[in-house]
């Protein structure tokens, strides 16, 4: 993407992603980071594509907790 295609409308700083993921900013700039929904850093900032963020599930079982015996 060059800067002449940057649409403003279609990318959301990692708060605002990650409130619309309903994740932690952290976590959300380690799925940009992974390449798990589209994202790019710019100055330090990382921005995230608004549909992806939107569309993104966690998964609902998670790590899960250790059986007690």
């Amino acid at each position: 993407m060059t800067i002449r295609n940057f649409r403003p409308d279609e990318w959301a700083s990692v708060g605002t992603a990650a409130g619309l993921a309903g994740v932690s900013r952290d976590w959300m700039r380690a799925l940009a980071k992974a390449g798990k929904v589209r994202g790019f850093e710019i100055e330090g900032v990382w921005y995230v594509h608004r549909k992806d963020a939107a569309a993104f599930e966690r998964n609902p079982e998670g790590r899960g907790r250790p059986k007690a015996d």
